[in-house]
């Protein structure tokens, strides 16, 4: 059963997890927040997350019951943002493990999921269009689609994720994985080839001493082979 949702539209946010985080208090079952612009985005491990001149950030808030998130919940949140991608703008982008979003050109978004107590906030950024960007970016469209596809992609997304799609999928994950095939490094000073990614969500390296499997904190960098 669908989850019942509010959704809130901002020129500009300090940080769109933190405002949908506040505003669930406010309203029962979720809320969707969606805003252009933040001024204190981060991304993965707090890093701050560049912004193109047509983009898009989303976090949908909602409670949750259950002890813990599945590890796997981020690498279901990037196969939904994936669907919507490809349901609106008809695009196909590819998965890097284990929250980024790419297309041959670069890196055009990202997913982060955090949760206090019992409220669960996944967040979204998308650059949509970015005629310059800094190596390792790009946008995700080659003209300036307007205003209002960053809402449209961004709904679509949190249906998605409030109608059951938060199960995990591993098989249509894998396939959207752009990482497997790719030399990977962790610290302290590992590296190897990824060649799967589990039932848990770990991805699978092969080393030169066998195979080990990794969460998604121990990996910092993934480049190409």
């Amino acid at each position: 059963m669908a989850t019942p949702y509010v959704t809130i539209v901002h020129d500009e946010v300090s940080s769109t997890q933190d405002t949908a985080a506040a505003a669930l208090v406010e309203h029962a079952g979720a809320v969707l927040i969606v805003a252009s612009r933040q001024t204190a985005g981060r991304g993965r491990f707090g890093n701050e997350w560049w912004q193109a001149p047509r983009g898009v950030a989303a976090s949908v808030a909602f409670l949750e019951e259950t002890p813990a998130v599945d590890p796997t919940f981020t690498l279901t949140m990037g196969l939904a943002v994936r669907a919507a991608i490809r349901s609106v703008v008809d695009l196909d982008v590819r998965l890097k493990w284990p929250n980024d979003i790419t297309i041959p050109a670069g890196k055009v978004g990202g997913i982060l999921v955090q949760r206090t107590g019992d409220v669960i906030v996944a967040g979204c950024g998308l650059n949509l269009w970015w005629p310059e960007p800094p190596p390792g970016a790009a946008g995700l469209l080659a003209r300036d689609p307007g205003p209002d596809l960053g809402l449209r992609l961004s709904q679509h997304w949190a249906n998605s994720v409030l109608t059951g799609g938060q199960s995990w999928d591993r098989k249509a994950y894998k396939e959207a994985c752009a990482t497997l095939g790719e030399e990977v490094k962790w610290e302290p000073g590992g590296h190897g080839r990824a060649v799967d990614v589990d039932a848990a969500g770990r991805l699978v390296i092969e080393t030169g001493h066998g195979l080990t499997s990794l969460w998604s904190g121990q990996v910092h960098t993934v480049r190409s082979a």
